[in-house]
């Protein structure tokens, strides 16, 4: 049996937005007045990390998950003292990969025998080439870790460390990098439920902040992979295109067993293409179970498609769905083409849509991109203008965020227009130098933006319908807070 311990490295919100820190007022501001930091981009574990938690326990493993979110560097470093563990396997993203391999060459200093192995998605499309940066590190798992990770603990629990065989994995044999041969996709329904018990205290997690209905709630999957092939997105340079979905049984049962065991009533549907988007027998199935089972659920659910029936709408409805939440992308029809890399899906299907949505009883928010390939100033009003003229509870605006290894991400990188190091490359910094607008004003148009749509007043008289609604108008409230001290930069 190996002792492994699942994290990522120490990070906030606040730390990602300004890696480099804050200086003059809004330091002091931050320091002494506004000290909780928003979160409208939820606060919630890596949710694969816990599903290879589970999976490792299966295989008989001792496991532990230590959260990195809002964890000080010195109670991190602690956790992993006391578990001791043989393995350390972390999960990265571009802007954290800096911070990550910082953290292993103190941790391979302190405990030189401990494994570490790095995995996510940055991991995925950089591959081998993580090794070439961090000496410290000694594993790179590429693809889906279930299965792999499990025949890493193998090895180190038989003391042999012998990597040759174990597939999609990178390692060092006499100083030289290797790379195994790819690991096949899994089948999603051999998964067990991830492993929600190793988590913090539910109350320190919240989703994000415009798909939750109450405070106590939960995030779920129900497949993996997506279809779709948008510009800005790591997924199609991986080839993680084929989609598998779990059966309705599987997520029935896994809301069983949070409201059964964690008291959980409130989930939101996760997936960039799940269920409700890819396969609408298997969706009426499961709402039909949720309305046999008799259980009282409340639920949120993530749309890319567009030809959802009404008969799907009123049975979500029906089921204890409340709110869709859309990525609309752009009201121009080119600028949407061109984000989607050609997809056939039209401003008029997505527009047709949202009010569908509206009308079968749903709430919709709905998420903008600014900033696409060849998108002018005029045409970003255009979206704005489209995004005010929708029926919205909710709408983000943030800056087209071209995952390191996307199509986009290497258009940027060949034309040289990045101008920031890679912590900067997440959704809360404009990082490149767009093609046919400037930086300053891409920034000025996300202000732009914000300031319309939510400074209407249409807007501001449509939410007085939750002054009779002590839940809903809390959950308003909740959310202005936090967009308010996210646009103010704390």
């Amino acid at each position: 049996m190996a002792r492994v311990l699942l994290t990522a490295a120490p990070w906030t919100y606040r730390e990602i937005r300004f890696p480099d820190g804050q200086t003059g007022l809004r330091a002091a501001l931050g320091e002494h007045v506004f000290r909780a930091e928003s979160t409208i981009n939820g606060k919630m574990p890596f949710w694969s990390l816990l599903y290879l938690a589970s999976w490792l326990r299966e295989q008989g493993h001792e496991v532990s998950y230590l959260e990195s979110y809002g964890t000080p560097d010195d109670v991190w470093f602690r956790e992993i003292e006391v578990f001791d563990p043989d393995i350390i396997g972390f999960n990265s993203v571009t802007c954290t990969w800096p911070k990550t391999k910082q953290l292993m060459g103190k941790l391979k200093e302190r405990w030189p025998s401990t494994v570490l192995v790095l995995g996510g998605s940055h991991t995925n499309v950089a591959k081998e080439k993580v090794l070439d940066e961090c000496d410290a590190l000694d594993l790179a798992v590429f693809g889906e870790g279930e299965e792999t990770i499990a025949e890493i603990a193998a090895q180190v629990d038989a003391g042999t460390n012998d990597w040759s065989s174990v597939l999609g994995l990178a390692f060092r044999e006499q100083g030289v990098v290797v790379r195994n041969g790819k690991r096949p996709l899994m089948d999603v329904r051999r998964l067990p439920l991830p492993a929600r018990d190793l988590m913090r205290t539910p109350e320190r997690y919240n989703p994000r902040l415009n798909i939750y209905n109450r405070p106590n709630n939960t995030i779920l999957f129900t497949g993996r992979g997506c279809p779709l092939t948008c510009a800005s997105c790591h997924l199609p340079a991986t080839g993680g295109l084929k989609f598998r979905i779990k059966s309705p049984q599987q997520v029935f049962d896994e809301i069983a067993w949070c409201q059964d065991q964690m008291g959980i009533s409130d989930f939101g549907f996760y997936d960039h293409f799940g269920i409700f988007s890819s396969d609408e027998q298997a969706a009426m199935e499961f709402c039909e179970l949720i309305l046999r089972s008799g259980r009282q659920i409340t639920f949120t659910v993530t749309f890319w498609s567009y030809d959802f029936t009404d008969e799907l709408l009123d049975m979500m409805r029906r089921a204890g769905c409340w709110r869709i939440d859309t990525v609309l992308i752009s009201g121009v029809q080119k600028n949407l083409r061109k984000a989607t890399m050609g997809s056939p899906l039209t401003v008029e299907e997505t527009e047709a849509g949202v009010w569908r949505v509206k009308d079968a009883g749903l709430e919709v928010a709905a998420r903008f991109s600014l900033g696409i390939d060849g998108e002018t100033v005029d045409e970003a009003r255009k979206t704005i203008d489209f995004a005010c003229s929708l029926p919205l509870e909710w709408a983000f605006f943030t800056p087209v965020n071209p995952v390191f290894g996307s199509r986009l991400w290497r258009q940027l990188d060949k034309a040289d227009q990045f101008r920031q190091d890679e912590r900067s490359m997440n959704i809360f910094h404009v990082f490149y130098e767009p093609t046919s607008m400037t930086h300053a004003e891409l920034k000025m148009l996300q202000k732009e933006a914000y300031r319309r749509f939510y400074g209407r007043p249409r807007f501001v008289l449509d939410k007085l319908k939750y002054l009779r609604d002590p839940g809903g108008l809390q959950r308003n409230l909740t959310v202005a807070s936090h967009l308010g001290r996210h646009i103010a930069g704390f």
